[in-house]
């Protein structure tokens, strides 16, 4: 059981826990970019104000993460979309219980952020923890066998 569970959006120091997490035979089939790319790429996510990496952490670690991307858009009276993906959950949470309670609170959180900038559509595509994605979807609104759903404004 992981106590004290802080939802937080990414920062600097977190790098070394995201790739752990991404090496996970889980992830990326355990394959992970090389520490100099990824050094890159993660300064690019943290400089974009549209780019986010929310985390679980504990005071061992992050457990878990997710993306959220801000995305604008011309339609919609150019209103932005939120694209939620790559929600992954370390192998030391083994609780299905667990899981679906971490997975369901970086949705809420990464939800409640794109509300925050003013988001009138969330779209989720994730390619791990299928089942985890769709019930947290469910309990915020999704209806199963969609991959998105509508903001109430």
């Amino acid at each position: 059981m992981f106590d004290n569970i802080i939802i937080r959006k990414a920062n600097e120091s977190d790098l070394e826990d995201i790739l752990a997490l991404i090496n996970s035979p889980e992830a990326d089939n355990g394959t992970a970019m090389e520490q100099r790319d990824a050094n890159t790429v993660y300064q690019s996510i943290l400089d974009d104000s549209n780019y986010f990496q929310i985390v679980a952490s504990t005071e061992e670690g992050i457990i878990a993460i997710v993306t959220l991307v801000i995305i604008m858009q011309m339609t919609h009276e150019g209103s932005t979309t939120a694209f939620i993906t790559d929600l992954i959950i370390s192998e030391d949470v083994s609780e299905s219980a667990e899981k679906t309670t971490i997975a369901s609170d970086l949705m809420q959180y990464t939800t409640n952020l794109a509300e925050e900038y003013g988001c009138y559509k969330i779209i989720f595509n994730n390619d791990y923890h299928q089942a985890l994605i769709e019930s947290s979807g469910q309990k915020l609104g999704l209806e199963k066998g969609t991959p998105s759903f509508k903001l109430p404004c």
